[in-house]
């Protein structure tokens, strides 16, 4: 996860939304679930621990401690299981604990409940909400949409599949951006390809935005 201190804090000046949730400490393992769900089921998003529901930093607890146990449960309440970037920024000398979420490819992730039940959840807004019925029905036709690629689409891909091949190099990140200039083509033409092969499970994302880093999925 390539985010600035200085970036972070726009975000956080923006306030909660669609992509973004403030946390003050870390909830409970269902409730935590819920939000990296509802970010992984409708178009990703950053989940911030250390951040109040106004932008306050009071910085995450057990910092360490909050990073490894937001990768559990990513890993273990959700199903089908989730991967997620963690970091840690501090911002005015609070430590804020970053979990970026991608809209995942396996989409619909279920919270599995202590009580044995199984929830949906999507992003709404600033919240997030049980999906059913046609809502639940439209996550899944999004994923498993088999629509022909366009020529572009198919650059678009084999051009993120060079640039992780480099692996760490400095200019390996895979934006539409970057790939505007490489291709020639212009940055919206190339941000709206990105984002429906995102929809179509081919790329995964993480970050917002221009600065917006796509692999393809594990």
């Amino acid at each position: 996860m390539k985010l600035s201190a200085e970036e972070l804090a726009a975000r956080i000046a923006k306030g909660e939304g669609k992509t973004l949730e403030f946390k003050r400490g870390l909830p409970r393992d269902e409730k935590t679930a819920r939000s990296l769900a509802a970010f992984a089921n409708t178009r990703g998003g950053l989940l911030l621990i250390g951040v109040g529901d106004r932008g306050e930093l009071f910085g995450a607890p057990q910092p360490r401690e909050t990073m490894e146990r937001l990768r559990e449960i990513a890993a273990q309440v959700l199903e089908p299981a989730l991967s997620v970037e963690v970091a840690l920024i501090e911002l005015e000398g609070a430590p804020i604990v970053c979990c970026s979420v991608p809209l995942s490819p396996r989409r619909p992730h279920a919270v599995r409940h202590e009580d044995g039940r199984s929830e949906v959840v999507t992003r709404a807004g600033s919240s997030n909400r049980a999906a059913s019925g046609a809502t639940l029905r439209a996550i899944v036709e999004q994923r498993t949409s088999k629509r022909s690629l366009d020529e572009l689409e198919k650059r678009a891909l084999a051009w993120v599949d060079e640039r992780t091949r480099r692996g760490a190099a400095a200019d390996s990140d895979a934006t539409a951006a970057a790939f505007s200039a490489a291709a020639n083509v212009g940055r919206q033409r190339a941000r709206r390809v990105f984002i429906e092969l995102e929809r179509a499970g081919l790329l995964v994302g993480h970050g917002d935005g221009a600065r917006r880093v796509y692999s393809r999925p594990e």
